[in-house]
């Protein structure tokens, strides 16, 4: 269960890749929940009410899957700093360890702002609930404010949709990264993390 300084224990992978799935399935729920939102909100489309519902259904699967990866990431944290694991591997040039480590920390705090912010910008539109489950409702991060306020909705959506963005950017990275390891370097970099790897 334990890291070690050759390979991450299996928490730590379980972590990973829970995470990672949870993440496949949330970019493209998002999206699809943002367009199906122009449907719900247009009374004179003949489609709207099932548009509606479908539109409940994706944000409730894409809120509660953010909230899990918020509540994930902050044990995996927790984890990591209890039992460290297999640092940056030291044949790496000075450079390529900084960027390794900064990826991993913006990654980091990308996973928490992402899903706050997504729950802020609900809290501050205030006009339709925050799922989680079979919850409704869940409290307020932030007051409800007027849509033009400086810090309302609009606000904390952009930050939830340029990090993102951000995000995507990010981990596009650290899986070239972590493919190069693989293929181009030849170490251990990825199989230390890999599900079935001793």
């Amino acid at each position: 269960m334990h890291n070690s300084s050759t390979s991450w224990g299996w928490l730590s992978k379980s972590y990973h890749w829970v995470i990672a799935l949870l993440i496949l399935v949330i970019v493209p729920v998002g999206f699809v929940m943002t367009a199906t939102y122009q449907f719900k909100i247009d009374p004179a489309n003949v489609v709207g009410a099932r548009m509606e519902t479908i539109h409940v259904w994706l944000s409730r699967i894409h809120q509660t899957a953010g909230l899990v990866v918020l509540m994930l990431v902050t044990l995996r944290l927790g984890w990591r700093l209890s039992s460290p694991g297999p640092g940056v591997p030291a044949t790496l040039a000075a450079y390529q360890r900084v960027l390794a480590k900064l990826n991993h920390a913006f990654l980091y705090a990308l996973l928490f702002a992402i899903p706050l912010s997504g729950w802020a910008a609900m809290s501050a539109f205030g006009e339709a609930p925050t799922y989680f489950f079979w919850l409704e409702g869940l409290p307020n991060l932030v007051p409800k404010v007027a849509l033009t306020a400086q810090y309302g909705y609009s606000f904390y959506a952009g930050i939830h949709r340029y990090g993102i963005y951000t995000g995507g950017a990010l981990l596009s990275l650290h899986i070239i990264a972590a493919l190069w390891h693989q293929f181009v370097v030849k170490d251990s970099v990825l199989r230390r993390m890999w599900p079935l790897a001793n």
